[in-house]
């Protein structure tokens, strides 16, 4: 019985023996296919390195070689002509280059015919980088019926096979590596000056003073400049891409409409500036239009509507708003709005224990009656709102009426008093010329905008103080 129980126990070993035998088998097997596999992996990465290590950048197109250096001031040209490169294309092509890793190994050897691939006469995209070392990458053709290409490392063997997507951020041809935006810079509060003008006119030239606050020069110098509603324009400009470069001598002014431009932009920071003219149309339904830059000899399209600059006019980047006063320096406004007399006591206090009233037309307003109240806020908001609608450059004193339509008098507690006076131009009545203390102010106003503001609130007021 013993015995029996001896051979069963043996029989018992030798299995589980067998068992761990074939177990470790298996995982000695697992861990060798897995081996492979990382070795296969590392065999795909065609590159990794530091982007911050590169001080040069070589490529070579079907336009031809061009060599540049990284500098200071940013990449500078030592072979190849000229263009205006884009320093953002060299760091999407590094980046992309400095962890490329191929969809899969075509083969380690080299094949007898590289033009098989497209790889006799490749695309070339290398950096130099600061020990010395260069490393440049042949890019050759599209493989058939994938949405992939063939490259190499031009020191190796091996053709890899890269996605269409590592592909368009490698593709070094010069429509690849031209500068596409219109003003490539970061902030607009870098800019220093714009100029905009619409078929050869002005509509607005600014620049910053030695206080760094926007001035006009032209059209209208007087304006003050609102630098919210110019950085409104300015970041739209510097968002605006090109669709598109075309290629070619310009000896022909007229062919693209340069001749008369239709608009023109000028603009700068401290370290960039750009002037660009635009001509015709590019497309029957006005999308698109032409654009050139002389400075670098090149002619761009651009679709219309990233044009945001396009359309505007000079009003769009001023303060309207006629006058500014302390509401606790305002004493009465004496006031003739289209014929009928307003006169305000205005004794606003606030923050020295004095009682804030008002009176109208010699009416004293009810301050504890909310909805007379707002009325009545709302008149005052009217009168100190006033703006512009329009900007006129021509005299206009010889075809206005005789006596203004509008006359609005702040009486001051302290300084001169200011007065507006809105005369109807004979030609268009429902425009009223702008005249401030007695000087023409190149501006109107809509008639309407009175009617349905300052005179309408006034007759509300008085229906509600009965």
């Amino acid at each position: 019985m013993i015995m029996g129980y001896k051979r069963i126990f043996i029989g018992l070993v030798i299995a589980a023996i067998i068992a761990i035998g074939a177990y470790a088998g298996v995982l000695i097997a697992r861990n060798g296919q897995h081996r492979k596999a990382v070795e296969e992996e590392k065999k795909k990465v065609v590159y990794s390195f530091d982007p911050m290590d590169i001080t040069g950048f070589n490529v070579t197109n079907s336009s031809g070689d061009y060599m540049m250096k990284l500098t200071n001031s940013g990449w500078e040209f030592i072979k190849g002509e000229a263009f205006n490169l884009s320093a953002d294309r060299i760091v999407e092509t590094a980046t992309a280059m400095s962890e490329l890793t191929a969809s899969r190994i075509l083969t380690e050897e080299l094949p007898d015919r590289l033009s098989d691939y497209g790889l006799d006469k490749p695309m070339k995209v290398g950096f130099t980088f600061k020990d010395g070392t260069v490393r440049t990458l042949d890019i050759g053709s599209k493989v058939p019926g994938d949405a992939a290409y063939y490259a190499k490392d031009e020191d190796r063997d091996t053709i890899y096979i890269v996605s269409e997507d590592d592909y368009q951020k490698l593709s070094a041809e010069l429509s690849d590596l031209k500068e596409k935006f219109l003003f490539n810079i970061s902030s607009t509060g870098d800019i220093n000056k714009l100029k905009y003008v619409d078929h050869g006119n002005v509509i607005y030239d600014i620049a910053r003073d030695e206080n760094g606050v926007f001035r006009l020069a032209s059209p209208f110098p007087q304006g003050e400049v609102n630098e919210a509603l110019v950085t409104n324009i300015t970041s739209l400009i510097i968002r605006a891409q090109c669709v598109t470069f075309i290629d070619e001598d310009l000896t022909d002014l007229s062919k693209f409409g340069f001749d008369t431009p239709s608009y023109q932009i000028e603009i700068s920071s401290d370290k960039l500036s750009t002037n660009v003219i635009f001509g015709n149309f590019y497309d029957e339904a006005q999308q698109y239009i032409y654009a050139y830059d002389k400075s670098i000899d090149q002619i761009y399209i651009f679709d219309k509507a990233s044009l945001g600059f396009i359309g505007t006019k000079t009003e769009d980047i001023l303060y309207k708003r006629l006058h500014y006063e302390d509401f606790d320096n305002i004493k009465e406004f004496r006031m003739n709005v289209l014929g009928t007399e307003i006169n305000i006591e205005y004794n606003y206090n606030v923050g020295n224990g004095l009682e804030t009233s008002y009176t109208l037309n010699g009416k004293t307003v009810n301050r504890e009656d909310e909805d007379i109240l707002m009325t009545f806020n709302n008149l005052i908001n009217a009168v100190t709102g006033l703006s512009f609608d329009n900007i006129c450059e021509d005299d206009h004193f010889n075809t206005l009426s005789k006596e203004p339509a509008v006359k609005i008098t702040y009486k001051l507690k302290e300084g001169d008093d200011y007065v507006v006076e809105l005369y109807a131009m004979k030609d268009d009545p429902e425009q009223l010329q702008i005249v401030e203390n007695g000087k023409y102010a190149e501006s109107t106003v809509s008639k309407k905008v009175i009617e349905n503001g300052m005179l309408l609130y006034y007759k509300e007021l008085m229906e509600k103080m009965k």
